[in-house]
């Protein structure tokens, strides 16, 4: 299928969707979303152009009230998923934020059918960690390159350096906290924290579920640990010791997995910091 000729198609469906029957506009959801997830892997520059179809997939789903069937639990996750996507195709720049919201939503809508679900409390774990990306990637800019001799260029571990002279200070109990950083309370750093917390909790959320059914994976543990950083570079101390420590811990156990490997920075993050918890 052409981008235009998918374009079109799906302009025509939006115009014929109020006298269609339920499981017809979800076949053709379906197909908008398989077009998504296709231009989110092959084209991201081109998302402006699929923004209606997106648009007229999270309009036709509410008419049917789709995330009210609890039957239909695969099917919303995996739509879900697909959406998200493509709103967050650029998380460092911002992201199409009525359709982050819808998703969001839309993820409550499903935990209330699921309430300790795994993939769902991951999914508004990922809606939250996303959102916050343009955010602290707007902190980095405006505050400077500190990060820079890192070699990483993730918003979420732009201040980490931070873990090292924290920690250093916090080694002995007796000895002061570091000074108070008045940057921690300005708006952007407040904005951060706002989607972060959130994040951090619905993790934590799915890091107990998972483990209670024995099937916790790296990439949950890995993205606990990311958003348990991003929120201690973002929060004063001491409570950002607490934030790190816990990333330190999610990293650990992940690496403990068969199989599993971390990201070549997550790798050198708890190389680097993990001797500074026990």
């Amino acid at each position: 299928m052409s981008r235009h000729s998918g374009s079109s198609k799906h302009r025509s469906h939006q115009s014929r969707s109020t006298d269609q029957n339920p499981e017809d506009l979800v076949e053709q959801v379906k197909s908008i979303v398989t077009l998504l997830y296709e231009v989110v892997s092959s084209r991201p520059r081109e998302w402006e152009a699929y923004l209606p179809s997106a648009r007229s997939a999270t309009t036709a789903l509410d008419r049917i009230h789709f995330f009210r069937d609890p039957q239909r639990y695969a099917e919303q996750v995996w739509m879900l998923h697909g959406l998200q996507e493509f709103a967050y195709h650029d998380a460092d720049s911002g992201c199409i934020r009525d359709i982050a919201e819808w998703c969001q939503t839309a993820w409550l809508k499903i935990l209330r059918n699921y309430p300790e679900n795994v993939e769902t409390l991951t999914g508004l774990g990922n809606n939250w960690l996303q959102r916050s990306q343009a955010t602290l990637a707007r902190i980095h800019r405006e505050e400077g390159n500190d990060s820079s001799s890192q070699g990483n260029g993730s918003a979420s571990g732009i201040f980490h350096h931070s873990f090292d002279s924290d920690l250093d200070l916090d080694s002995d109990d007796d000895v002061a906290s570091p000074p108070f950083d008045p940057r921690r309370q300005g708006p952007l750093y407040v904005e951060a924290r706002g989607y972060l917390q959130p994040a951090v909790d619905f993790f934590a959320r799915a890091v107990r579920s998972a483990d209670a059914l024995g099937s916790t994976t790296g990439d949950l543990l890995a993205s606990a640990a990311e958003s348990q950083m991003s929120l201690g570079n973002v929060t004063g101390s001491p409570g950002d010791e607490r934030h790190f420590s816990h990333a330190i811990r999610y990293l650990r156990r992940a690496q403990e997995i068969p199989g599993y490997s971390l990201s070549i920075y997550l790798q050198q993050y708890l190389n680097d910091y993990g001797r500074y918890v026990s």
